[in-house]
């Protein structure tokens, strides 16, 4: 079952050394260090915070359709915690 709170400890705690953080309304994409995550912000800030300061300046993200809006995922996250592709 999914988590709906997943913090950046967590994902260093199950052995992730990178994320690649992806909008899915635009070619934006992202790939961070999660020990730099962790030295800039602790192990416990949520993951959606990181996702969503990662892709702050997409072209979707204060889209006026909402369709439109950056969409931002992470396949590893999908990989560790079973967390489905939000739409």
């Amino acid at each position: 079952m999914a988590k709906d709170n997943i913090l950046l400890g967590e994902v260093a705690a199950r052995g992730a050394a990178t994320l690649v953080i992806r909008c899915g309304q635009s070619e934006r994409l992202g790939r961070l260090s999660v020990q730099w995550l962790l030295a800039q912000h602790g192990p416990d800030i949520p993951m959606r915070d990181i996702m969503q300061a990662q892709l702050g300046a997409c072209p979707n993200r204060d889209h006026t359709q909402l369709q439109s809006r950056c969409d931002p995922y992470c396949r590893t996250l999908r990989q560790l915690f079973g967390v489905p592709k939000q739409r």
